[in-house]
């Protein structure tokens, strides 16, 4: 098979490529906004999987498109998201400059929220991706499915937590994120996501490899 053949392996890999950098960059200029964080995230994860589930590459007419259809909802859930975790914050300092049983119960409080507040953040907006569901439904499920696949969640939280700490600590995969970070992280977490789905959508498995073009066995 000739190197650059549309099917070869390495053109393959620089189509991967291209649509991970493609992913990144319109997530960073979809949320140079900010209130429009939530949405883009939202079009990143559902462009990801995706590509994932049925190979299909045109990444950018599906981030666009699932920006616009998904705009308002996630933008609630960035807000929601956003109050919360700032007030979360907040209580978490008081606490933290209470020297009295006060502080001590705000600490307690705040160690207990934290896990599914953290769960909820990583879930949510791949639910919003995957589910048409009102907000507080998609809310609702996020966690339900961030405790019921617990392990897969814990897998998630080390992901993240590794590349945090190797972007500090390893100069090389600072600039790598720097260039397609979102996107990257997107589809490694993506990947996790469309294990997970696929235990609440019957027979999507066969309808994608039928879209793919392959053949379930």
């Amino acid at each position: 098979m000739n190197l650059f053949s549309y099917d070869s392996l390495f053109s393959r890999f620089l189509y991967f490529v291209a649509d991970i950098v493609t992913l990144h960059i319109l997530w960073l200029i979809y949320s140079i906004p900010i209130v429009t964080i939530g949405a883009s995230t939202t079009a990143l994860y559902y462009s990801c999987m995706k590509r994932i589930r049925t190979g299909e590459g045109y990444v950018s007419k599906n981030f666009r498109r699932s920006f616009r259809e998904n705009f308002r909802q996630s933008t609630i859930i960035w807000m929601i998201l956003l109050i919360t975790v700032t007030v979360f914050i907040c209580d978490l300092r008081i606490g933290m400059a209470l020297d009295s049983t006060a502080g001590t119960f705000m600490l307690v409080s705040c160690s207990v929220f934290l896990i599914p507040l953290l769960l909820l953040c990583i879930y949510i907006f791949p639910v919003q991706a995957k589910f048409e569901n009102p907000v507080f439904e998609n809310i609702k499920n996020a966690l339900i499915m961030s405790i019921r696949h617990f392990p897969c969640s814990l897998l998630l939280i080390a992901i993240y937590g590794t590349i945090i700490i190797l972007s500090f600590s390893f100069p090389p995969l600072a600039g790598l994120l720097l260039c397609c970070g979102a996107g990257l992280i997107g589809y490694i977490t993506s990947n996790i996501f469309v294990y997970i789905f696929r235990k609440y959508v019957p027979d999507e498995l066969e309808n994608d490899l039928e879209a793919s073009g392959e053949h379930f066995e």
